[in-house]
């Protein structure tokens, strides 16, 4: 419980009334526990709060928490947004309320209420397209999955998909796979995510094509170390493989 804040604490370390970090957490701006009549605020969460206000963090906090630089470093959308036009519709999003940390795989199932499409939008700009960009100077089909969603993929990726490479963030496996490579393919994830040292780099698998119909393609997949644990997808056109 020593991470843990008080609402008095967390006033007197702020400079500012109990009020305000009422209003704070009322607005889900700060992330707090209701711990019988009294709210607990951990420490990692108002230091992330602090930072995304641009707030000095006060002395005290800073041996209160270990600062992860992956975790404490990251901004959410909605903080991202937050005092902006854009931001006013955060709190409806399921993004906001479930706490989606890679907002654009809510898309999916189409629960995100976000208007902006990821190619249009300069936070997934900043945060995913800037680690992926390296793919648009490989001339072969090429995508970045982590968890079985697409962050991306370049020109003659959306093409051999059949779909745009604006829509291609958020998309999920199992919309690209055709459901005869599926099964291989999820296995193949899953050992690689565990360093299952017989998994295959490269396999035959078909993807969907709504205008060609399924596409026989040699699969080659490379892991990578940033994004973390998220895998670089490399596509040839297979033409003599059948379903």
């Amino acid at each position: 419980m020593e991470n843990l804040l008080s609402v008095s604490q967390v006033a007197s370390l702020c400079g500012v009334g109990h009020s305000t970090v009422g209003y704070w957490i009322r607005s889900n701006k700060l992330k707090a526990f209701r711990v019988g009549k009294q709210y607990s605020i951990p420490v990692e969460e108002l230091v992330l709060y602090l930072k995304s206000k641009g707030q000095e963090i006060p002395y005290e906090l800073v041996g209160m928490h270990t600062p992860n630089p992956d975790i404490m470093d990251f901004t959410n959308c909605w903080q991202y947004f937050r005092g902006s036009a854009h931001g006013h519709d955060c709190d409806a999003c399921v993004v906001f309320k479930k706490r989606v940390e890679t907002c654009f795989t809510s898309r999916a199932n189409g629960s995100s209420q976000c208007a902006n499409r990821c190619h249009d939008c300069t936070y997934y700009m900043e945060t995913y397209l800037s680690k992926i960009q390296f793919i648009h100077q490989i001339s072969s089909p090429a995508a970045i999955t982590k968890d079985f969603y697409l962050w991306g993929g370049n020109t003659p990726w959306a093409k051999l998909c059949g779909v745009s490479e604006g829509d291609l963030p958020g998309i999920g496996i199992e919309q690209i796979f055709h459901r005869n490579s599926l099964e291989m393919v999820i296995a193949g994830i899953k050992k690689w995510s565990l360093g299952d040292p017989s998994v295959n780099k490269s396999c035959k698998a078909f993807l969907k094509n709504d205008e060609k119909g399924n596409m026989g393609v040699h699969i080659s997949v490379y892991g990578l170390n940033d994004p973390a644990e998220a895998l670089l997808l490399l596509a040839e056109p297979d033409h003599q493989t059948e379903l």
